[in-house]
């Protein structure tokens, strides 16, 4: 070959490959909602300055979807990542499953909305989604091997640990002051009470100590079988990961919660599940409807007046009466330093997984992402893994420590 040929070819050689890196890469996140505002400060601090964004609703770490378009800091690789939170077990269900393949139908399309630096709000109805596809990324707040998706049917995820992430169980309010005096009382919740409300619900007096209350019943708000959050509450509780509760669905009149009624019969996940089986899709939802206080009128199925208690991710829990409402667990508050000890123990890790098969520039951004979440993002909605002094196998395990 010539000189000129050589040259020529190696001009080739370069322009294709410049071409093949400048390829925008498209990755999308599902899963957990405990741990969203944490993933969606990574997925922020991994791109250059000057990346654009958009999101439903009024702030993007809250948001069920949104958008990134930019470059990352390490590589300089376009991307485009996606967020639409759903749940752990459900996340982890969309890129274990095997067949029938399973589809996300609200991902934030980045060429029919408008997206800009500071972030475009609001991006709530109208066709403003992709066609839709699946997830290449489930951040999920329990092991693949503590859902109903792992085994034969189903892929084995790769999975990085990338924090820890706890969970509180949160008191409602009420309008009759009577009960609103006792509740103040009602400061602490234990593995037996836990099991005890999640299966048929308990006197007022048993949280109190006060003979008085028995004329109250305390009834338990939760999450759906999608819910890592949920999976967690019934392994630390020992209620068992399966375990059938009766949760109860409030419904909400001028303002308070006028009523309620175990859940209806639900299908999750392709799983049919029966009255008060299920629960809210969504921690924010339900801390929505738990800060919502009890009407002085409003009776259960007995005509007892009734309260209400949920368990949720720490950040959803501040959405109720600004976190002043949540319990100690066996008599100790959360904070992280008692969780870092072990004195605190209801939490689970949290895991960002794919499939063994992402491979390239998705891979490369997905542990990129990972990354930042175990040395630093983590924080956000949880606690950082170098700082913990304590362990556990699995959700609901004896912690040891390090």
């Amino acid at each position: 070959m010539k000189p000129f040929q050589q040259l020529l070819a190696a001009v080739s050689v370069l322009a294709f490959a410049s071409i093949a890196t400048a390829q925008t890469t498209t990755l999308r996140i599902t899963g957990s909602t405990a741990f969203r505002a944490a993933t969606v400060t990574a997925v922020q601090n991994i791109l250059q300055p000057g990346y654009t964004f958009g999101y439903n609703g009024t702030s993007v770490t809250g948001a069920g979807q949104s958008v990134f378009v930019g470059t990352t800091k390490v590589g300089s690789l376009p991307v485009v990542i996606k967020c639409s939170w759903s749940g752990s077990v459900g996340g982890v269900q969309t890129i274990a499953q095997q067949s029938p393949a399973i589809t996300v139908a609200n991902w934030l399309s980045e060429s029919i909305n408008t997206l800009t630096v500071a972030g475009t709000p609001a991006l709530n109805s109208g066709s403003i989604y992709d066609s839709p596809t699946g997830a290449d990324i489930a951040m999920s707040d329990s092991f693949q091997s503590s859902t109903a998706f792992s085994g034969p049917g189903y892929n084995t995820l790769a999975d990085t640990v990338v924090g820890v992430v706890p969970f509180v169980w949160t008191k409602g309010s009420s309008n009759d002051t009577a009960v609103q005096a006792s509740l103040a009382n009602f400061t602490n919740m234990s593995p037996l009470m836990a099991k005890l409300v999640l299966a048929a619900g308990a006197p007022l007096s048993m949280f109190t100590g006060t003979a008085a209350d028995s004329t109250v019943y305390v009834y338990a708000m939760g999450r759906d079988e999608d819910s890592g959050t949920r999976l967690t509450a019934f392994a630390e509780s020992t209620f068992g990961i399966f375990g059938s509760p009766i949760q109860y669905q409030p419904t909400i009149t001028s303002g308070a919660i006028a009523s309620i009624a175990p859940w209806p019969a639900a299908t999750v996940l392709g799983i049919s599940y029966p009255t008060g089986h299920s629960g809210f899709s969504s921690g924010g939802t339900m801390a929505t409807n738990l800060n919502t206080p009890v009407a002085t009128t409003a009776r259960d199925a007995f005509s007892a007046k009734f309260a209400l208690v949920a368990y949720f991710g720490v950040n959803d829990a501040n959405g109720v009466n600004g976190g002043n409402n949540n319990l100690t667990y066996n008599g100790v508050a959360y904070s992280a330093d008692n969780v870092r000890e072990g004195k605190y123990t209801f939490w689970g890790y949290e895991h960002l997984t794919y499939r063994s098969t992402l491979a390239g520039n998705a891979k490369t951004v997905a542990d990129q992402i990972a990354n930042q979440l175990k040395t630093a993002d983590a924080s956000v909605s949880g606690v950082l893994l170098s700082t913990m002094h304590v362990s556990r196998s699995t959700e609901g395990a004896v912690i040891i420590h390090n």
